[in-house]
């Protein structure tokens, strides 16, 4: 069942280099996605001990536009664990040979020992179900189509998960980080070779967190109005309903969703009581440690802070009262 939403320490001396990693010779550039990726296998023995012998890990390198985007993977899955849902292990890293920095993601299938599975990606399902669905652009993602379909398979017995709750938590930790960027192809199903599913782990986390703010303008979010705004106008990738003419704002969508199931209120307001904002403080603070060619500036690390604090508090006053 992999390791999703564990808690593996990374201690701060511990960068992981890749320089000498083998590459996937069926993914050695990984193709889905905007960002550089690749797929690499750790060594065997493994020289850290948070990490997998012999296993696949994607390697999302620094972006040109944002260098230091990919650690909003590493601390979104930091976020994640603490919130409560599985989100693969994501770690510093870096090539010694090249210096290239990025985030390194745990690949969620063909773990050893484990029984394998198949990955069907949102995207083929929404596909299947939309005739001319626009895989590209996403206009035609809605959660109204994505139920009709789980539904179906939860009612026929091939879908273990409570389906209901894991889009609930995905939706809550997507608000909470300010994710813009769970489209079609961004969440999926699990199926073993016995025709049974399971929802896959909440992955590719990147474009959160106000990874898009240059460091001069992080200082100005200090202002509590010009943050408020700010996270107001975030929006999922997700539409309610196929008509809806624009994306959801990430507080509505959870309302609809409350709206829809009233009963997942209470399951809300113990994830969000759950959540530390002085742990994952700590943790985010800690991350400005790590030694490599492009790291996780102070100046970043409080404008993260800031902003996880302030997108907490909106969201216990408008869904635990």
């Amino acid at each position: 069942m992999g390791r999703e939403g564990g808690w593996f320490e990374q201690p701060q001396g511990e960068p992981v280099d890749v320089g000498r990693w083998q590459a996937d010779e069926e993914f050695a550039v990984y193709p889905e996605g905007a960002r550089d990726k690749g797929l690499l296998y750790s060594p065997d023995p493994s020289p850290h001990r948070f990490l997998v012998p012999n296993h696949r890990y994607l390697f999302k390198h620094a972006f040109n536009r944002y260098p230091d985007q990919f650690w909003a993977e590493i601390i979104a899955y930091r976020m994640g664990c603490l919130l409560g849902v599985a989100v693969p292990p994501a770690f510093v890293a870096w090539n010694s040979t090249t210096g290239v920095c990025g985030a390194l993601i745990e690949w969620f299938l063909d773990y050893p020992g484990e029984p394998g599975e198949r990955y069907v990606a949102g995207g083929d399902i929404m596909a299947s179900m939309i005739r001319g669905y626009d895989r590209k652009g996403g206009r035609q993602h809605n959660f109204e189509a994505i139920e009709r379909y789980l539904t179906v398979l939860e009612r026929g017995g091939q879908l273990g998960d409570d389906w209901l709750t894991w889009w609930c938590d995905t939706l809550l930790f997507d608000a909470l980080i300010g994710n813009t960027d769970r489209h079609q192809d961004n969440w999926g199903l699990l199926w073993t070779t016995d025709g049974q599913a399971r929802m896959a782990p909440v992955f590719d986390n990147g474009t959160s967190l106000g990874h898009e703010i240059c460091p001069s303008k992080m200082p100005g979010f200090a202002d509590t109005l010009r943050r408020d705004r700010y996270i107001d106008r975030g929006t999922h990738h997700m539409r309610w309903h196929i008509t809806d003419k624009t994306r959801a704002q990430h507080v509505s969508l959870i309302q609809r969703l409350l709206e829809y199931s009233p009963g997942l209120r209470e399951h809300i307001k113990n994830r969000l009581m759950g959540f530390n904002t002085e742990t994952i403080r700590g943790i985010i603070i800690g991350m400005t440690e790590f030694e490599i060619p492009i790291p996780l500036s102070p100046v970043r690390a409080v404008f993260v802070c800031r902003l996880t604090e302030a997108r907490h508090q909106v969201l216990i006053n408008a869904l635990t009262g």
